[in-house]
């Protein structure tokens, strides 16, 4: 098991000094991986080749590219971003697709071949509009990831998980995958990680460690709090993915406000490589 977190490279910053110092203080914890978020307006390859030497350097391995939106126009709530969120807004659905079209070369030259995204909520019912825009977005972006033999990865949350399932077996796509996030499956209201990984554990492909509580206003999503003090059961779910041979990566996400983010980060890679270890003795 590779062990890491999210490596966030700002707009307009000295690309070559921020990578040195966000991927040098990866590599002084003891971690070995981590998922870039990067949304410049314009992917470039001298972008790409300067990030991806960077994180050789530091012997930090760059397991997905996190693509976002660069437009920022979302709320994070369970209410307006029906509208606003994903590849699946009627508001600035095309818009998106371009964009995360746009970074394809980037992740090629930076020797990546797995994409991340926010797919934005996915309607349980498979007769609805949104959902058949959403079957149509992905399998437009799908298709040309898999032209290059790259994958797209859905980041998990605004979806139940049998509907993310029918998803991928709808659009007749063998490159789909999951970014279990732990978290977002209790923090939306629509799951629990546990109950995920039996219907849909064999897509795992990355995930975000992650934790958090179910959400008690109707617009508003759940309060992530740290690993090991929220609903998820670390244990059950490693243990769970241990037995479908996951042995990939354990990306440790923290966006908790006002926290120390660096001893949070340590404070949880001790608690989850402690879990690795009971469950997967072989694979820590």
């Amino acid at each position: 098991m590779k062990y890491g977190t999210l490596v966030r490279i700002p707009e307009g910053a000295d690309i070559q000094r921020a990578c040195e110092e966000k991927f040098g203080k990866l590599q002084k914890m003891g971690l070995d991986a981590c998922q870039l978020v990067y949304k410049p307006a314009v992917y470039t390859p001298e972008d790409a080749e300067l990030i991806r030497d960077c994180a050789k350097a530091c012997k930090i391995e760059i397991s997905a590219q996190f693509c976002g939106y660069y437009d920022g126009l979302y709320t994070w709530d369970t209410y307006y971003d029906y509208h606003l969120a994903g590849i699946n807004s009627p508001v600035f659905g095309a818009e998106r697709v371009r964009y995360l079209l746009s970074a394809i070369p980037f992740m090629k030259r930076l020797g990546v071949s797995d994409m991340i995204i926010h797919g934005g909520f996915i309607s349980n019912n498979p007769f609805a509009q949104d959902y058949t825009q959403m079957l149509a977005c992905v399998r437009l972006l799908g298709s040309r990831l898999a032209a290059e033999g790259m994958n797209l990865l859905f980041e998990t949350g605004g979806e139940s998980p049998v509907t993310l399932l029918r998803l991928f077996e709808d659009s007749g796509l063998n490159n789909l995958y999951v970014n279990l996030d732990t978290a977002n499956l209790i923090m939306y209201g629509y799951g629990n990680p546990v109950d995920a990984v039996y219907t849909y554990g064999k897509y795992v492909r990355n995930m975000h460690a992650k934790d958090g509580f179910p959400p008690t206003a109707g617009r508003r999503l759940g309060r992530e709090v740290p690993i090991g003090s929220g609903y998820v059961d670390f244990e059950r779910v490693l243990g769970d993915l241990a037995k479908l041979g996951y042995d990939r990566y354990v990306i440790i996400e923290c966006e908790i406000q006002g926290k120390d983010h660096e001893a949070e980060i340590a404070k949880a890679f001790g608690y989850l490589k402690g879990i690795v270890k009971k469950v997967m003795p072989e694979g820590n």
